[in-house]
């Protein structure tokens, strides 16, 4: 058997704690760090975020966090640490999602990423918001990691995309095809989401199963991935979305891609990373240091 392509080792553990918790910058008294609330709209729905405004004039290399199904887990400590190193970061609700206007859909995540990247990208909201256009990264969790890799494949230009834990829903559709007991628990749980408007079981099996495979697994990304830098980590003991069955053959198929840039890392933790989130920041922010500003 091939070697496991993580990347993960006691040195890089050190390495990547070292460069969090790094001391608040000094504010620059013009432009200090700020947060704005803001109403991005897609496909006439008013979608509710707000941009953690990075310290100085910039413009900023700018990072969306796409959160996953529900949402719980919004990593906005994460947030928070890329603010502090000179990164922008905006996080939002997407469409039916926590109060977020229309109905809920896994089939309009990427078109609600695309319509925030189109936002930032405006000259007005660019210069009111220090944003450097052509440095807008992606960064997923969970079902926000297949977001990612799915608007990241279609989006034009953008630097990064991270998937944290990210699930693939073309594995939830061949479950439920075959009705698997894990795929099929998964229709119950849609049903207890009362945040998530219109949206539970049965809106969740219609979508699976009315939509191409291809749109839902993650494994047929690549594509459109390959001019950008590729980052996966996992924790070792996610058995929500686990790296044997979620991720590693997604790796694998972007490996296969000639000149394809791909970095992954296997670490401790579940699958919110609840005793590792100093480790899963350093890993983030030398990747994003080193590629994506």
């Amino acid at each position: 058997m091939k070697a496991m392509p993580w990347l993960i080792s006691s040195l890089a553990y050190l390495v990547a704690l070292s460069v969090t918790a790094a001391d608040d910058p000094t504010p620059n008294p013009e432009f200090p760090p700020a947060i704005v609330e803001l109403a991005i709209e897609s496909d006439g729905n008013r979608l509710p975020g707000h941009i953690y405004l990075a310290n100085g004039p910039g413009p900023h290399p700018t990072v969306l966090m796409l959160h996953g199904f529900p949402g719980n887990e919004k990593n906005l400590d994460i947030a928070q640490e890329l603010r502090r190193q000179g990164f922008n970061t905006l996080f939002f609700h997407y469409r039916g999602a926590w109060g977020a206007e229309g109905d809920y859909s896994i089939l309009t995540l990427d078109d609600d990423t695309a319509a925030v990247v189109d936002y930032l990208r405006q000259p007005q909201q660019a210069s009111a918001l220090r944003v450097d256009p052509g440095k807008i990264s992606l960064l997923g969790h969970s079902l926000g990691g297949y977001t990612a890799l799915a608007a990241g494949s279609q989006i034009e230009d953008l630097r990064c995309v991270g998937a944290m834990a990210p699930a693939n829903p073309g594995l939830w559709q061949l479950g439920m095809a075959v009705e698997d007991d894990n795929a099929l628990r998964l229709t119950a749980y849609a049903d207890s989401l009362f945040m998530l408007n219109n949206f539970g079981g049965a809106q969740l099996l219609e979508q699976l199963r009315g939509a191409p495979l291809q749109a839902l697994d993650t494994r047929a990304f690549g594509p459109g991935l390959k001019n950008k830098s590729v980052l996966f980590v996992v924790g070792e003991q996610d058995d929500v979305t686990p790296a044997q069955s979620m991720t590693l053959p997604v790796i694998e198929a972007y490996q296969k891609l000639p000149g394809f840039k791909v970095e992954s890392h296997l670490i401790p933790g579940d699958h919110s990373f609840s005793e590792n989130r100093l480790q899963l920041t350093g890993l983030l922010l030398k990747w994003l240091q080193r590629d994506c500003r």
